[in-house]
């Protein structure tokens, strides 16, 4: 994996100044799975489907770190563009009060005040500057939130591209993280697992979507929700007796859900639009472990299945 230094010492020095604040940086270290991941890598997605990556970048931006008992302190200015091929720390700037980090909030992409402004305004080595390749795709549409591309398919011969756009794909996130003092700064480490990127994305086709909607869509809920994890997380608890899992396979007309064991208990299952609003309900029997939706027009969906102490939720895109 290729190791990128930023121009740090400014960041260093500023911890220096002031006894009351502490200087935060960011620490991602890129997984697939839990696999290291390089460019070399070929990788099975939750679908079964098999990828190469050749580009991965992506912009968190209004964050905040939340700390000593879940007390929270924006970031005011902070913006992180990640290169999963690059191991660096992110500067997130100053911060007063902060002993004990519990995790950080972001939001995907850029803030809709600076999303469409001039790259060329900014300090050459800030993440908002002109990069190379670009990660702008004009005032108008403003930056590229997510920048993913690679190839598919047993050959390879199938290309994948998302250049995920727009003030509506500003979503909200929150990581768990693992702070830690080096040379008087609190690095907060997390892990991404680049896997996470393709929950729910079908490549084996292949695409190219440079814009706002479907895949797009998809790829800045899953940084939201499915990238990020506490370094060395596989499983720190046990299981509950009852708790189960699934995944949504895209079939035409709709999508199957496939449960990784038998429901212990009976399940309601909800077919939700993307702002929750419910479409559709039913009850799933004790041992179900395949449930198909039918008939249902292309978009963004929340899927959720509730047993008497379990829940979970995905996000489904249904393409035309």
């Amino acid at each position: 994996m290729r190791i990128r230094l930023l121009a740090f010492f400014s960041f260093l020095c500023a911890a220096a100044g002031g006894f009351a604040q502490t200087t935060i940086g960011l620490r991602i270290d890129h997984k697939a799975g839990q696999a290291e991941f390089d460019a070399s890598t070929m990788l099975v997605t939750p679908l079964g489907e098999l990828v190469n990556i050749d580009r991965l970048e992506y912009y968190l931006s209004d964050m905040s770190v939340v700390h000593d008992g879940g007390q929270e302190t924006p970031l005011n200015g902070a913006y992180v563009l990640a290169d999963a091929f690059v191991d660096e720390v992110h500067p997130l700037g100053l911060v007063s009060g902060v002993e004990s980090v519990e995790g950080l909030k972001f939001k995907v992409g850029i803030d809709p005040e600076n999303n469409h402004s001039d790259p060329v305004t900014w300090p050459q080595d800030h993440p908002l500057a002109p990069q190379v390749p670009s990660m702008h795709w004009g005032w108008s549409a403003g930056y590229i939130f997510v920048a993913l591309e690679g190839d598919s398919g047993p050959n390879g011969s199938e290309i994948h591209q998302v250049h995920a756009l727009g003030d509506d794909n500003h979503q909200a996130g929150e990581m768990d993280v693992v702070a830690s003092i080096e040379n008087g700064v609190m690095i907060l480490d997390v892990e991404a697992d680049v896997l996470g990127f393709y929950n729910q994305l079908s490549v084996a086709e292949g695409f190219i979507n440079h814009g706002e909607d479907g895949e797009a869509v998809l790829v800045c809920y899953n940084l939201a929700d499915d990238v990020f994890r506490l370094p060395g997380a596989v499983s720190v608890s046990g299981i509950e007796h009852d708790a189960f899992d699934f995944h949504l396979v895209p079939r035409e007309g709709g999508a199957e859900l496939r449960f990784d064991q038998p429901l212990a208990h009976t399940a309601e299952v909800s077919l939700l639009d993307i702002l929750g609003r419910p479409l559709h309900t039913e009850t799933l029997p004790e041992g179900t472990t395949r449930h198909a939706f039918f008939d249902v027009h292309s978009g963004a969906f929340l899927v959720t299945i509730a047993t008497r102490n379990h829940l979970v939720t995905r996000r489904w895109i249904q393409a035309h």
